[in-house]
């Protein structure tokens, strides 16, 4: 079980060690390996890719912040996760990105097949809300998070990106404002999502909530790009080069590496200065928001 927060560089690395076991668990349970059924081993490769759990450690660490213990939260987290990697399987499959790369092994549908793999982000993306309704929430609360949840992972958000991103890709004539509605929903949604509702579930004020959403959806535009500015790179656990060389939407393509930089710092300044009227128990955040910046994780 996940212990109270450390506001240290060694809290967060504990964080995610345990998250990676928690989530192991709970595939375990929900998953356990037929033979004569290969999703439920498909399932779980697709959770074992040991993510960086980003999205879940935003929901603690806001959690946290608004005066939550970490332990209490971790069904949305997970919840949060099990999304994010359905998504994650879903983009790599030849009719979206077409990746035989993730995580820094072969995507889903490479070690299973297509079909297979379509199943399993359907699977994901139903037992996520299964782990949060089968959470020991009150009734309101549950209700309101998983509002949250379906708002921004559905066609008002993640998937809405999806399709905006597929729609510009290879075209030309965009403008930063339409590269922003883009990864402002395929990418921020769900960041904004995971400080949402580590507040919802701590019981956060209205206005508490407002700062945690301008700070995640800052976030999440700071996150998109950092990855554009890797893409390039080795070591980031995807095929590099890969957006560029299908013509995908980049922030590289509208302006310079050090204007994308500088844009980067200016929006995790803003994140933070959403954060300002909090106590001390922010240090949590504003730790991972600089880890982000500098993708440290």
């Amino acid at each position: 079980m996940v212990s109270s927060w450390s506001a240290s560089e060694m809290g967060l690395d504990l964080w995610h060690k345990q998250l990676q076991n928690e989530i192991g668990k709970v595939s375990a349970r929900l998953y356990p390996h037929y033979d004569s059924l290969p999703l439920h081993a498909a399932c779980r490769y697709a959770l074992d890719g040991k993510g960086k759990y980003i999205r879940p450690l935003l929901t603690l660490a806001s959690a946290y912040m608004c005066g939550a213990e970490p332990q209490n939260v971790l069904a949305p987290a997970l919840a949060l996760e099990w999304i994010h990697t359905y998504s994650l399987v879903h983009d790599d499959l030849p009719c979206m990105d077409d990746d035989d790369l993730r995580r820094g092994r072969a995507t889903t549908h490479k070690v299973f097949d297509e079909a297979t793999a379509l199943l399993v982000g359907d699977a994901l993306l139903t037992d996520a809300f299964f782990i949060l309704a089968d959470a020991d929430f009150p009734a309101e609360a549950k209700a309101g998070m998983l509002r949250i949840l379906a708002r921004a992972s559905g066609g008002r958000g993640m998937v809405q990106g999806q399709a905006l991103d597929l729609k510009w890709t290879g075209r030309s004539g965009y403008t930063q404002e339409d590269l922003d509605t883009i990864h402002q929903n395929k990418t921020g949604r769900l960041i904004e999502a995971a400080c949402l509702l580590g507040a919802y579930a701590a019981g956060a004020s209205s206005d508490d909530l407002e700062r945690l959403e301008q700070f995640g959806s800052r976030i999440g535009l700071v996150f998109q790009i950092v990855d554009d500015l890797l893409d390039n790179g080795a070591g980031i656990g995807k095929t590099p080069g890969k957006d560029q060389a299908i013509g995908k939407l980049t922030y590289l393509s509208l302006m310079s590496a050090d204007a994308a930089r500088e844009r980067a710092k200016r929006l995790t300044a803003e994140a933070l200065d959403a954060l300002s009227s909090f106590g001390g128990r922010r240090a949590a955040l504003e730790s991972m928001a600089n880890r982000l910046l500098e993708r440290s994780f």
